[in-house]
């Protein structure tokens, strides 16, 4: 197996949902770019996307974020709701 370092993972997670876990807490978004010795991120504000910029030799852990179903208002949708359109899909065939 050969060695991978944090640059080359990084690279990989490129353009995808990520979570950082640093020295400062976690942070969450979007990997944009992977510099020489930060991480940019955009994350979600409240607003607008805003981009964040995190030093390398701060960071703990990264991992890619799966993204779950969303609702019509942002949230998960309930699993009764999940239920009857698994069961109307599969009413169709």
């Amino acid at each position: 197996m050969t060695e991978l370092n944090f640059h080359q993972i990084a690279h990989e997670l490129l353009k995808k949902e990520v979570e950082l876990v640093t020295l400062q807490g976690n942070f969450t978004g979007r990997l944009l770019e992977v510099g020489n010795d930060v991480l940019v991120l955009e994350s979600r504000g409240r607003i607008r996307p805003r981009l964040v910029a995190i030093r390398i030799e701060v960071i703990v852990a990264i991992f890619r974020v799966e993204q779950m179903p969303r609702g019509p208002f942002g949230f998960n949708p309930p699993e009764e709701l999940n239920a009857e359109q698994d069961q109307h899909e599969s009413s169709d065939d």
